[in-house]
């Protein structure tokens, strides 16, 4: 059983055993799936709902950006946090053509 990670080397009698383990940088990835997750609980709330005006973009940019990024272990929550993150967004705009649309029809 060998692992393509793992290389072994003999100096002079002595083993010696290096192991390279790829890095993770999810960081993106979780801040953009917080910050999604977040604005669509928030965004149902008068007046607190403004805040998802700041959250949703701003989740939406980082789990674009971390998409950018090679493949690896954070793509899948990148995805998520995109999804999430649009929902939210589509969320505040459906309060303006809400308001909008009250506003229009009460004024007639």
């Amino acid at each position: 059983m060998t692992d393509p990670n793992v290389t072994t080397g003999s100096h002079a009698g002595a083993t010696s055993v290096h192991i390279h383990v790829a890095p993770q940088d999810t960081g993106l990835a979780v801040a953009s799936l917080v910050l999604g997750v977040f604005s669509i609980c928030t965004v149902w709330i008068p007046f607190v709902g403004l805040i998802a005006w700041i959250l949703a973009p701003l989740g939406l940019i980082l789990g674009l950006v971390a998409l950018k990024r090679p493949t690896g272990p954070g793509r899948g929550v990148a995805i998520a946090g995109v999804v999430c993150s649009a929902i939210g967004l589509l969320g505040c705009i459906g309060w303006v053509v809400l308001i909008g649309a009250v506003t229009a029809f009460g004024a007639a």
